[in-house]
């Protein structure tokens, strides 16, 4: 302990080399450079890590900092060997940086397939533990839905097979557990099959739309307990539609343009006019908003009808327009 609290309190009084940066060149024959350390300090060792391709020529590699005001830089040259086997554990090493800079751009931007695609092979390649992989029975779940209204009643989890039981821990006090749907299960050739699970709840109605965190507590075949937390959306307030029209009368046969704008968290949108087949509107590029042609049957009764456009957004709620159309003969 001596030595530890004798490197924290010195460096209570320091501030970390600022302006610390590592460059390689020529660019083409490196990438993906991470460093390991938070942040470095006066006398202590700062480190990269990054991926490269054997190549003949010697590789450049500078270090920039500064320190107070004034530029400091070191570069040094070396070969690329095609194999190194004086470190065996530096790629383990790349693969988990990789892996950290991999989740934390899913955390600010959002999931993607190849990330996570990506995250899952290099785990399982070099045999460490990730949100989205298992080893020693450490459970991957998939939260869904992602997107709820305030008393939407499911919640569904998807975990790996070993696990036996899970419950949730919700951000508004309840806890409930869930229940294993077994003819959903998954299996993925050359996989163990995937588990799904289902509880029925209540989100209070006075939760406001956000971002909340639900707490899963996970149990194995073996008895091992594991914890997870993932997050899901309340979204409460239906999308807004704005209906355009170039004419609100046509005679019966003749086809009807329709253009709608609605929010971004719009899902689909449908066109509907009492004995007229419903048309979905979709997005169109040139025209910059959604549209849609809806076809008036020759056989249609003249007169006066609601043409009405529904938006369902990802969380179910539904918002709507109507205008009056008339039929002429």
């Amino acid at each position: 302990m001596d030595f530890h609290l004798q490197s924290f309190i010195s460096k209570l009084t320091r501030n970390p080399v600022a302006g610390l940066s590592f460059e390689a060149s020529p660019a083409g024959q490196i990438s993906y450079i991470y460093p390991l350390d938070d942040a470095v300090y006066p006398g202590s060792i700062a480190q990269w890590v990054g991926q490269y391709q054997p190549s003949a020529k010697p590789l450049t590699l500078t270090a920039r900092a500064s320190r107070e005001g004034a530029p400091l830089e070191a570069r040094a040259q070396t070969p690329l060997p095609a194999v190194d086997p004086s470190h065996p554990q530096l790629p383990r090493l790349w693969a988990q940086a990789r892996v950290n800079a991999l989740l934390d751009q899913i955390d600010r931007d959002g999931e993607t397939t190849a990330a996570i695609d990506e995250i899952i092979r290099l785990s399982r390649r070099y045999k460490f533990v990730t949100p989205y992989t298992s080893f020693l029975a450490v459970p991957r779940s998939l939260l869904r839905p992602r997107v709820i209204r305030p008393g939407d009643p499911v919640l569904r989890v998807r975990t790996d097979a070993q696990i036996d039981s899970v419950i949730a821990l919700f951000p508004f006090g309840l806890t409930k557990p869930l229940r294993h749907l077994a003819s959903e299960d998954l299996k993925a050739p050359g996989d163990e099959a995937n588990r799904l699970w289902e509880t029925r709840f209540l989100a209070p109605p006075e939760m406001k739309d956000g971002t909340y965190s639900v707490r899963l507590i996970l149990r194995d075949t073996h008895g091992n307990t594991y914890r997870e937390a993932k997050t899901f959306v309340i979204a409460s307030t239906p999308p807004a539609v704005k209906l355009q029209l170039a004419r609100t009368s046509l005679h019966r046969g003749e086809a009807l343009e329709i253009r709608a704008a609605a929010t971004a968290s719009t899902r689909t949108l449908t066109a509907r006019i009492e004995g007229v087949e419903p048309v979905t509107l979709r997005w169109n590029a040139r025209a910059a908003t959604n549209t849609g042609t809806l076809v008036i049957p020759p056989d249609l009764p003249i007169g006066r009808y609601t043409l009405t456009v529904t938006a369902e957004d990802i969380a179910h709620n539904l918002g709507t327009q109507e205008v009056s159309v008339d039929i002429l003969p």
